[in-house]
């Protein structure tokens, strides 16, 4: 059995998931599913699951990078600076998702399934580490 204090140590472990290795995991899924897609469904289910995947994993990154940058300069103005960034990147993501998916050619399923690669990467990555801790 576990006390308060083991458990807050095990949440402190699981919070320190480098983020590399979830951007990794991310693209070893997003290849995964993009060729399940190109099996099971057409290339074009293929391409709209690369296109999900990159936008999302390359938002990521954007995040990650102002995270860093926050994280170093933690100060008033540079927070106000952060939520403008994070809100202008979910205005040009909202965009670029509605004329991808209103203008271009599109398998939505597969572009939806290329969205969540982040997620199922974050998740795998946190998995993996629990794995360890608890092992």
């Amino acid at each position: 059995m576990t006390t308060a204090t083991g458990d807050g140590m095990i949440i402190q472990q699981m919070a320190d998931i480098p983020l590399k290795r979830v951007e990794v995991i991310s693209y070893v899924v997003l290849l995964a599913l993009a060729g399940a897609a190109w099996l099971l469904a057409s290339p074009l289910a293929a391409i709209s699951v690369l296109i999900g995947g990159f936008v999302v994993i390359l938002s990521f990154q954007w995040l990650k990078r102002d995270s860093l940058r926050l994280a170093a300069n933690p100060t008033k103005p540079a927070k106000i600076k952060f939520m403008f960034k994070c809100l202008g990147r979910l205005v040009f993501l909202g965009l670029l998702f509605y004329f991808l998916v209103r203008y271009q050619q599109l398998h939505i399923p597969g572009f939806l399934v290329g969205l969540a690669t982040v997620q199922v990467g974050i998740t795998l990555a946190a998995i993996s580490r629990a794995k360890r801790l608890l092992a």
